[in-house]
């Protein structure tokens, strides 16, 4: 049982919040110095930089031209050449990569896999998230005076 004025009661309920943002904070800085994720983005912001750096390229990278050495894939507006001469891909798949980044703006792919069906998994995978938000907020409505979600008369068992 929660003594009346301990850490769990209300009245410290901005502190809580505060506390909880600020080791949230400081993960993300842990993480950000420590292990930093190389997105091809960052490779061709700053080729000089990233150049021979393996990275992983997934964020709707799409095959754009296929030819005997390799492809091009389109990433966030950007095409760039990747080269893998045994990878068989299709114009218009989504692929993950991991590479190796050279500059200018190329890839040497180390793993190449397809994507297939990727936007029909992502719809579905979306169902049963709207089913378990259907049901709370069938279930539970928001007080704005007091900030909590609160069950509603129809639901509660007597």
């Amino acid at each position: 049982m929660l003594l009346k004025n301990s850490v769990f009661s209300a009245r410290y309920r901005g502190i809580r919040v505060f506390v909880y943002l600020c080791s949230l904070a400081a993960l993300i800085l842990y993480g950000r110095v420590h292990f930093p994720y190389v997105t091809l983005q960052m490779c061709l912001s700053r080729p000089e930089f990233y150049d021979g750096t393996k990275i992983s390229v997934g964020n709707e990278a799409t095959v754009r031209d296929v030819y005997k050495d390799g492809f091009i894939i389109e990433q966030l507006g950007k095409q760039v050449r990747v080269s893998a001469p045994d990878v068989h891909v299709a114009s218009g798949e989504f692929v993950y990569l991991h590479a190796v980044f050279f500059k200018p703006d190329s890839l040497h792919a180390l793993k190449v896999r397809v994507a297939k069906k990727r936007r029909a998994k992502i719809w579905l995978s979306v169902f049963p998230v709207l089913l378990i938000g259907a049901y709370f907020f069938h279930r539970f409505r928001f007080n704005v005076k007091t900030f909590y979600f609160e069950e509603r008369r129809s639901c509660q068992i007597l």
